[in-house]
């Protein structure tokens, strides 16, 4: 997962981080709702932009901000079959 840590719900990947900054899987549904949130930004790899998944800088997850970002993601990723 791009070098950093990574955490699973029901075999599905929730959230994960780096240095300076955490991803979530949001999906594609929530991700103008998550882009619109302070430091949230899409994430592209290898050219090509990642739907659904956010990055957040980490300055953006202080205090209760984190726990937010968890519940965001855990809303699309508790909503997938278990793998």
């Amino acid at each position: 997962m791009f070098g950093g840590f990574c955490w699973m719900l029901n075999g599905n990947m929730l959230c994960g981080v780096e240095v300076g900054r955490f991803m979530f899987r949001v999906g594609k549904e929530l991700e103008t709702k998550a882009l619109a949130k302070p430091g949230a930004e899409p994430i592209v790899f290898n050219g090509r932009r990642m739907g659904g998944f956010v990055w957040v800088d980490e300055k953006a997850c202080r205090g209760g901000a984190l726990a937010s970002w968890i519940e965001l993601a855990s809303r699309f990723v508790g909503s997938l079959p278990p793998r």
